[in-house]
C-alpha cells in the first residue's frame, strides 16, 4: 500500500465546492512483460504526468480506514460491456497486480505532484455481461512477509536500472542512470519511474 500525496495546490482545490476531483486508475504489468492499463472516471481521455488515461465506465468503494489506521479492502468496478476487461481475464491472471488509484483535479493536470493515491493488490475478481469487479486487499495482509519490501522514496527509482525484472522498462542506449526522477524524465522514461513524488498526506478519500 503506497503512500497517499498532498500538496499545497491539493488542498486548496479541495475547498472549492465547485471543483470536482478525476479519479485515474492503473493496473500495473497486467501481462506479465511489464505493460500498464490506465483508465479514467471521465467523460474524455485524460493526460497527467506524461500518462494517457483512457476514458471508461469505471468506480470504486470509499476508501477508509479501520479502527486500527488499516486500509480496508474494496471493491473495483469496471464496465464489461465493450468485452475489453473479460479479454484481459481470460488472457492473463490479474490476481496478485498491483492497482493504484489517484485522485486529481481537471484544472491541476499540469501539476504532476498534485494528487493523493492509494495503492493495493488484486486478490480476486468476478464478471458479467455487464461489468467486472476487482477485490483489492493490502499486500500488508500477506502472511510471512517482512514489512516493508521495499522503502518508497520521494526522489529516487526503487527499480534497477535496466533491469532483468522489466520494472524499469528502459531500453536506450544510456548505460547509467542515478535513480532520480528528473533523470528518467531526461531519459524519456518517466511513466516508469517508481519513486513517490511527496510525503504521506491525507489518508482517506472516495
Amino acid at each position: 500500500m503506497c503512500p497517499l500525496d498532498t500538496n499545497a495546490a491539493f488542498l486548496t482545490e479541495s475547498r472549492k465546492r465547485s471543483t470536482q476531483p478525476i479519479f485515474l486508475y492503473t493496473i500495473f504489468d497486467y501481462d506479465g512483460i511489464g505493460n500498464n492499463k490506465c483508465y479514467a472516471a471521465h467523460d474524455t481521455n485524460v493526460v497527467f504526468d506524461s500518462i494517457t488515461y483512457e476514458k471508461f465506465p469505471v468506480t470504486h468503494d470509499a476508501i477508509t480506514e479501520n479502527v486500527k489506521g488499516e486500509i480496508d479492502s474494496i471493491k473495483i468496478q469496471i464496465s464489461n460491456i465493450s468485452r475489453q476487461i473479460e479479454f484481459y481475464l481470460q488472457t492473463y491472471d490479474l490476481r496478485g497486480k498491483t492497482v493504484t488509484i489517484r485522485m486529481v483535479w481537471a484544472n491541476l493536470l499540469d501539476d504532476p505532484d498534485c494528487y493523493i493515491e492509494f495503492s493495493s493488490a488484486i486478490d480476486s475478481y468476478t464478471s458479467n455481461v455487464k461489468d467486472v469487479v476487482f477485490n483489492l486487499m493490502s499486500k500488508f495482509d500477506v502472511l510471512n512477509v517482512t514489512i516493508p519490501g521495499r522503502t518508497a522514496m520521494r526522489n529516487r527509482c526503487n527499480s534497477e536500472f535496466k533491469g532483468a525484472g522489466g520494472e524499469c522498462g528502459y531500453t536506450g542506449s544510456a548505460t547509467e542512470c542515478n535513480k532520480t526522477r528528473q533523470r528518467c524524465k531526461e531519459l524519456g522514461n518517466g511513466p516508469r519511474f517508481d519513486g513517490r513524488p511527496s510525503a504521506p498526506g491525507r489518508r482517506t478519500f472516495s
